[in-house]
């Protein structure tokens, strides 16, 4: 396993020139895993349609994919990028990935080749959720990336698989008789474990180090390995510009989003986060910067803190709930 400080010193595939909101959590994760790739190993990514695509490979505005001007000389820098559907990133990559296994038995490959798939989690999880377990279910030898943020970012803030309780979003307004978003997310994690993938893990930015360790175990493994990625984002979430990696993390701490790697064979790990809930941070402070709670938490003018509004009793013992019952489930997975 290499250096974090050699991989930080790597140069990374994922260049300026996106237009991702500024301090965008995507645009960390790729600028992580454009370094994390450069391995001595060709990279082909398939991009399925989602924030991360549409801002960074939107013709005719720059593309943020690439590594200077004209195609490096040495194999092991150049890249390819496939753009399809939201739903086919899985399928696209083990397409890639026969294809380079066929043509590297013929002697036709000057060098090894990674194949990587990136997608949202709307695109991963409902609508190509089947090209997702199916890939996983193919043992096909590729690493699929997922960028969590609860929402369909890319065409409206929609309610998505992962949205959580009480979240306010487009199409789970607040009214007088609802408080935001009734159901509880998709428990992914738990779902692509049980598919049979060989590596599962969720990482954070916010925690570099793992961040880094876990998705280069990722890339080598001999089978499907899925890296969920939660992505808080600026515009969806409704926070201000310079929170996010604070969020990030405390996402993880209170437990909505905890950092986990699982590979086959072993029990799974949560990192960063307690599972007594006594010992974790209140999730008022996570809740609390985002406007999509707005009807459930308030900051205290007396003491600058955040509490819980009034009479939403009921919704933030669910939440409560909904992470102590998720974290208890990912402590048994073995």
């Amino acid at each position: 396993m290499a250096r974090v400080a050699d991989i930080i010193q790597r140069e990374s595939c994922f260049q300026p020139g996106s237009t991702l909101c500024m301090g965008c959590m995507e645009s960390i994760a790729f600028q992580n895993i454009g370094k994390l790739t450069d391995n001595g190993k060709k990279t082909i990514f398939a991009l399925g349609t989602f924030c991360g695509e549409v801002s960074t490979l939107q013709y005719p505005n720059p593309v943020a994919w690439g590594r200077g001007e004209t195609t490096p000389e040495k194999w092991e820098k150049s890249f390819g990028v496939i753009h399809h559907v939201f739903e086919s990133a899985p399928g696209v990559a083990e397409g890639i990935r026969d294809t380079a296994d066929m043509l590297a038995k013929m002697g036709a490959l000057s060098g090894p080749v990674q194949v990587a798939a990136l997608s949202g989690d709307g695109g991963a999880l409902s609508i190509g959720l089947r090209t997702l377990l199916m890939t996983i279910h193919r043992r096909v030898p590729i690493t699929i990336f997922v960028l969590i943020n609860e929402i369909f970012a890319n065409t409206g803030f929609q309610f998505g698989p992962t949205t959580s309780p009480g979240s306010e979003t487009s199409t789970t307004p607040v009214s007088e008789l609802v408080d935001g978003n009734p159901a509880t997310p998709l428990d992914y994690i738990g779902l692509t474990v049980a598919a049979g993938a060989g590596f599962v893990a969720q990482v954070s930015p916010a925690f570099p180090k793992f961040f880094m360790q876990t998705v280069e175990k990722a890339l080598a493994s001999s089978e499907t390995a899925v890296v969920f990625i939660p992505a808080p984002c600026i515009t969806g979430w409704k926070f201000g510009e310079g929170e996010t990696v604070n969020l990030a993390r405390l996402s993880c701490e209170t437990g909505f989003f905890p950092c986990f790697v699982k590979e086959k064979g072993q029990k799974g790990q949560i990192k960063f986060v307690d599972l007594d809930p006594a010992k974790r941070p209140p999730i008022e402070n996570f809740m609390g910067p985002q406007r999509r709670f707005h009807h459930l938490v308030k900051k205290d003018s007396k003491t600058d803190t955040f509490c819980m509004r009034p009479g939403k009793e009921a919704m933030m013992q669910k939440i409560r709930g909904w992470i102590q019952n998720h974290l208890d489930s990912l402590n048994q997975l073995t």
